[in-house]
């Protein structure tokens, strides 16, 4: 029997609303608290007509301008990636770079940590969501979990490391084109360490694993379970931390250098579903990390996760998605229902 609880709260707020002709009215306002972290994702009756307000709708032919624009010069582009990005010590990786089909790992010129690397495709300057296929992305994916178990055995220090994505500007990327990071070190990121945590003293205290406990709740309430393929677990999160997002769980392994080909072919099938449908629905910034449990040692219960939200539309003008009750409350707000994204998404799936 699970121990997860989905938990929410629902309160009203009444006032004279000059939408109702001053007449007195009442929204719904309905908080939900995430099993785990506690974290808290917050919708109303009337915040769904506000998502186009927050995220926008993308101006294609203003991106590919900008694309067109920063393409010459662009340092990640095949004429100029080899002779002006950095190498690694050939003791990690032999010739400096790995390349991976048409991936190619290199280290980031600005690092943010002990461990800072750069996935790109040379020859992608610019990529919709929906040209992130499945292909493309096995080979990101590919190049980038390559990177990560050197760096396990060659970097005695590590104790965590991430795959993570900016994609286009709204979502925090410098550069247009188009590229994963690979983000590692001693000090481990907040909410990575409070995953973590709160994993381990839920096995604790429960005798078994958040993650597979949540995958099979989510799968008997058949609510916000989207799909399953090779171990990998599609679902929607029920307290989600961003815009439309998305989280595959693969419960049966615990760190990234341990996902296996089968494994990346799945998360790289998944991805490409999703976003294609941020663009179907109009969206084109995207985040995504990829993230397991601590390199060196142990915390039981904390598998490899995939979390991928959508970001502010790209546009002229386009205003951030985030603001204090992100950013300094630690919540987030729910446009389209979490039951309704899986159901959207259950059909993208199947095909």
């Amino acid at each position: 029997m699970s121990r997860i609880r989905f938990e929410s709260h629902v309160e009203k707020a009444g006032f004279f609303s000059p939408l109702a002709g001053m007449q007195f009215a009442e929204q719904t306002i309905e908080v939900r608290r995430d099993p785990l972290t506690k974290m808290t994702a917050v919708a109303s009756s009337e915040l769904a007509t506000k998502e186009e307000m927050f995220f926008g709708t993308t101006d294609w032919e203003h991106a590919e301008e900008l694309a067109r624009r920063s393409r010459e010069g662009c340092f990640f582009c095949p004429e100029k990636v080899y002779d002006v990005t950095p190498r690694y010590p050939d003791e990690l990786v032999d010739g400096g770079r790995i390349e991976h089909r048409r991936a190619l790992v290199f280290p980031n010129l600005f690092p943010l940590a002990g461990v800072h690397a750069v996935v790109c495709y040379p020859e992608k300057h610019f990529l919709r969501p929906s040209g992130f296929v499945p292909d493309l992305l096995e080979e990101g994916l590919g190049a980038a979990l390559d990177f990560v178990r050197r760096a396990e055995r060659y970097y005695g220090h590590l104790v965590h490391i991430e795959v993570c994505c900016n994609s286009m500007l709204p979502a925090g990327a410098s550069m247009v084109h188009p590229h994963f990071q690979v983000f590692g070190g001693e000090n481990v990121p907040w909410l990575v360490e409070l995953g973590w945590q709160r994993s381990a003293e839920w096995q604790a205290e429960n005798g078994l694993s958040y993650w597979r406990a949540l995958v099979e709740k989510e799968i008997e309430l058949d609510q916000r379970y989207v799909h399953g393929e090779a171990g990998v677990h599609w679902l929607v999160p029920f307290a989600p931390t961003g815009g439309r997002e998305v989280i595959a769980v693969l419960p049966n392994v615990d760190r990234l250098s341990r996902v296996e080909d089968d494994h990346v072919r799945a998360f790289a099938r998944g991805m490409s579903k999703v976003l294609a449908w941020y663009e179907a629905e109009r969206l084109s910034a995207f985040n995504f990390t990829l993230f397991g449990g601590p390199v060196r040692g142990r915390e039981p219960g904390f598998p490899v996760v995939l979390r991928i939200v959508a970001r502010s539309a790209f546009k002229p003008d386009y205003r951030t998605d985030d603001y204090f009750l992100q950013k300094q409350l630690g919540g987030d707000l729910i446009f389209v229902s979490p039951e309704r994204m899986a159901t959207e998404l259950r059909a993208r799936f199947a095909t």
